[in-house]
């Protein structure tokens, strides 16, 4: 298992069934404080949650938004789905996103189908991302053959927290797969996406601690909508230093 010097704690939020500007205020926030370090979106089509016919952004277009209108945090999408953009395309977009933001992306992306053709790595084309060989890669999900994918590309490996015993076991199962191909398990950085009480911070608190003593360094702590106001330094002061 990985030894966690100090956690790196950042927020996400679910860009459905609310505004871009609370979105933008959030964000722009949480930029201003360095206890949050990343910040990230997802990637679906239509709500996952609340109202199924409301409002939902495409991800990549409102992280490019987002990037341009922040300085420090590093951002990305958690995760991207694989079937929804052809692999040339989607590495065009995320070089621009890292471009942008003057290489703070961390390239998410879920399980999903691989370009067949020969061909399609001319379409990756120029310029190339900011940070070399590539922008980090995050991979998100806790399947057996997942996590073998994991262990042979990823920086970063995300799992949603809930069942902390399952979480443990997928990270030992990871540490497994990448001693198979004769890779440091230290080397994946261990995330975790948490989402946050307003009303309970200190089961969030918890979670937290469970999760940091489990070997995750890098925590994404999931905010509901509606953002109460100064939610950004709330998150700090109940949840980020006092688990740091």
């Amino acid at each position: 298992m990985p030894q966690v010097t100090r956690p790196r704690f950042g927020i996400a939020t679910a860009p459905m069934n609310v505004d871009y500007h609370d979105i933008l205020r959030v964000w722009r926030e949480a930029d201003t404080i360095p206890e949050i370090e990343h910040a990230w979106l997802f990637d679906h089509l239509m709500p996952i949650g609340g109202d199924p016919d409301g409002p939902i952004y495409e991800g990549w277009t409102l992280l490019s938004a987002l990037a341009a209108q922040t300085q420090r945090l590093r951002l990305g999408l958690l995760v991207t789905s694989n079937r929804f953009r052809p692999p040339a395309m989607l590495a065009k977009i995320a070089t621009t996103v890292d471009i942008v933001s003057g290489g703070r992306l961390d390239f998410g992306i879920g399980a999903g189908s691989r370009p067949s053709h020969p061909l399609a790595r001319r379409e990756f084309g120029n310029p190339k991302p900011v940070q070399r060989p590539h922008p980090p890669i995050l991979i998100g999900g806790r399947s057996a053959a997942l996590l073998r994918v994991v262990a042979e590309h990823a920086d970063l490996w995300n799992i949603p927290g809930g069942d902390i015993d399952d979480v443990i076991a997928r990270s030992a199962l990871l540490d497994r797969y990448c001693t198979e191909i004769g890779r440091d398990p230290a080397s994946v950085t261990r995330s975790i996406h948490l989402q946050v009480s307003y009303d309970q911070p200190g089961t969030t608190r918890d979670a937290i601690g469970e999760a940091i003593e489990a070997g995750f360094g890098h925590v994404v702590l999931g905010l509901p909508a509606p953002y109460p106001a100064n939610v950004a330094r709330w998150v700090t002061d109940e949840l980020i230093t006092t688990s740091a």
